[in-house]
């Protein structure tokens, strides 16, 4: 029977840093791990059912609001499409890791349902979960430079809705380079490694 792989989620805001550190984490790991994102399904769905399709809401949608504090908001809403697409993911990645694939999850939660659903579908496999963040301001920065005004908004969006306290490591991107927060990442995952 093969042992099962090892799982590293990184989760976070749009601009937090998930995806650098993702890619920095392949680097500086001494095995092999395979990084799969939200943009990597969202990426296999067909233009109907994306945001600027006629089907949106039946997939992925963005919703435009503005937090209590006059700040613009765009959040990813979904339908039943997107929904199972969320769900075929998690479980892809829970299947990768029983057949002895490590993982990077690079995940963006669009809502609060979604880091407990990962947690439902990784239950019984080695998982660090790992929250990247930074200060709002920054985050602004970083999506003015990034993307055309209309994306704008996505990192207010989401921001509240994953709790820091629920994860085993935070990571602040503002204070912390790419390879500085793989180096942690690997760190509390070779620690872990140790005492198990």
């Amino acid at each position: 029977m093969r042992k099962p792989g090892r799982a590293i989620v990184l989760t976070g805001t749009s601009g937090a840093g998930k995806s650098s550190t993702a890619t920095e984490l392949q680097k500086v790991l001494p095995e092999p791990f395979l990084a799969l994102g939200l943009d990597t399904f969202f990426g296999t769905l067909p233009h109907r059912w994306t945001s600027e399709g006629e089907s949106s809401a039946e997939g992925f949608c963005y919703i435009r609001d503005s937090d209590h504090e006059g700040r613009t908001r765009l959040r990813i809403g979904y339908g039943p499409v997107g929904a199972r697409l969320l769900a075929g993911m998690r479980r892809a990645v829970a299947s990768l890791l029983s057949e002895g694939n490590n993982v990077i999850v690079d995940e963006m939660p669009i809502d609060r349902t979604v880091v407990p659903a990962w947690r439902t579908a990784l239950v019984g496999h080695r998982v660090l979960w790992v929250c990247v963040s930074a200060p709002v301001a920054v985050l602004e920065s970083r999506e003015a430079e990034r993307f055309p005004e209309r994306f704008r908004g996505l990192s207010m969006g989401h921001y509240d809705v994953c709790d820091p306290e629920e994860f085993d490591l935070v990571l602040d991107s503002s204070e912390l380079g790419p390879q500085q927060r793989a180096e942690r990442v690997a760190a509390v995952l070779e620690a872990c490694h140790r005492t198990r």
